[in-house]
């Protein structure tokens, strides 16, 4: 409550400098609304958290993640109701890839590892089909969702789905097997171990 009380002051403080439509309180948040000319201290109610006008109208700019309805207009606000929705970053989907000579796509839960091949970023499907890719590794590790995809050295990047199983190998090292035959044998150092392992565990 004294919260509250300390931002409703702030509101009435910035009322009086004339700029009291851009800020809104939700939630015991002060947000700032910029450019808003249909929110105004008379949306605040004791302590109920604020409610839209009906006609409201907010700006794409400045609210991108306004909760509407199917219909597209707002949906008013009710306690306890979130009015931004979070955007989770959008993680690559599929690939691109040239083979025998036809262009296709690789959806990217399909593919069991990437690598590096003759210096060149390629693919391994799954089924077992090999395509080369004209981004490095770098790119790819970086469009890949990482709670899929572990990069587990320079040469090779793995998915979750692929891992047959993880033995002890000399030196602390881990032999990592998968369900498609990698050309070489898939080692982490150990000071990488750590880390993949929590990954395995926690993702």
């Amino acid at each position: 409550m004294d919260n509250y009380n300390a931002k409703m002051e702030t509101i009435i403080d910035l009322q009086q400098r004339g700029i009291d439509q851009d800020f809104i309180l939700i939630k015991d948040c002060l947000l700032y609304v910029g450019g808003n000319g249909t929110i105004n201290r008379a949306d605040f109610n004791g302590d109920e958290s604020p409610r839209f006008k009906d006609d409201l109208q907010l700006r794409e700019n400045n609210t991108p993640h306004a909760v509407r309805h199917p219909d597209n207009n707002p949906v008013p606000l009710e306690h306890d109701e979130l009015i931004y929705k979070r955007q989770a970053p959008r993680w690559k989907q599929s690939f691109l890839v040239f083979k025998n000579p036809k262009y296709t796509t690789v959806p990217t839960d399909n593919i069991a590892f990437f690598y590096i091949r003759n210096n060149s970023a390629a693919l391994m499907s799954f089924n077992k089909q090999e395509y080369v890719l004209n981004q490095s590794l770098d790119q790819i590790t970086s469009a890949v969702s990482p709670d899929q995809f572990f990069r587990v050295n320079r040469q090779y990047l793995i998915n979750f789905k692929a891992i047959k199983e993880v033995e002890l190998y000399f030196m602390r090292k881990l032999h990592i097997k998968l369900t498609v035959e990698t050309p070489e044998k898939l080692l982490i150092n150990k000071e990488k171990s750590s880390c993949f392992l929590s990954w395995m565990e926690n993702r």
